[in-house]
């Protein structure tokens, strides 16, 4: 039986697909978010890391020089568009959030601090793919092809919470800058 893809990474073509693992991998989904937090002031809520991905597992990011592209969103800040630096393995450096007051009952009533970790491998080996199909894979627009490298987090099914409560046809995008370690996250309902 096949086991559900957590995350979805499109680079150069190429469709990476990330389902849970039975042992511990380097790229992951939740956990906590890297420690240190820099630059634009943001709260009281704090930022959820949504994965976590290993340059071992997508040769585009060993090229350029990224071992590891944490994926963080504001789970508690209701139309999220964030933009940060990664800034070495612990620490990311805020640019841009809006809204920066996080709400107490967004996405609901008592969302967790943390997502739950679960440890990540590929599906299968990447394989080749236009971005219209890529995007076509989601039932929320996710745009053009207007980043090098994207990854798109839908409403999981079977880590045992719920992303957005009654709301299911939401996806969570990140579209990276490899080169200047830029990511910019936001999400999109159908």
């Amino acid at each position: 039986m096949s086991r559900e893809t957590l995350v979805h990474a499109f680079h150069d073509g190429k469709l990476y697909e990330f389902e849970r693992a039975d042992e511990h991998k380097a790229s992951v989904f939740g956990g906590p978010t890297p420690r240190k937090i820099t630059g634009q002031a943001f709260g009281p809520k704090p930022l959820h890391r949504i994965a976590c991905l290993c340059g071992l597992d997508i040769p585009a990011l060993s090229r350029a020089n990224v071992h590891e592209l944490p994926l963080v969103f504001g789970m508690h800040y209701d139309g999220c568009g964030l933009s940060y630096r990664v800034k070495g393995r612990d620490e990311i450096e805020i640019l841009r959030i809006k809204p920066a007051e996080s709400l107490d009952n967004w996405p609901y009533q008592n969302f967790p601090p943390l997502i739950p970790y679960v440890p990540l491998q590929l599906k299968n080996s990447p394989r080749e793919l236009s971005f219209e199909e890529f995007a076509a894979r989601f039932t929320t627009d996710i745009g053009y092809e207007s980043t090098e490298f994207i990854v798109c987090v839908p409403e999981p099914a079977t880590i045992g919470l719920s992303f957005w409560g009654d709301w299911c046809n939401v996806t969570i995008i990140f579209e990276c800058d490899l080169q200047r370690q830029e990511i910019t996250s936001f999400a999109m309902a159908d």
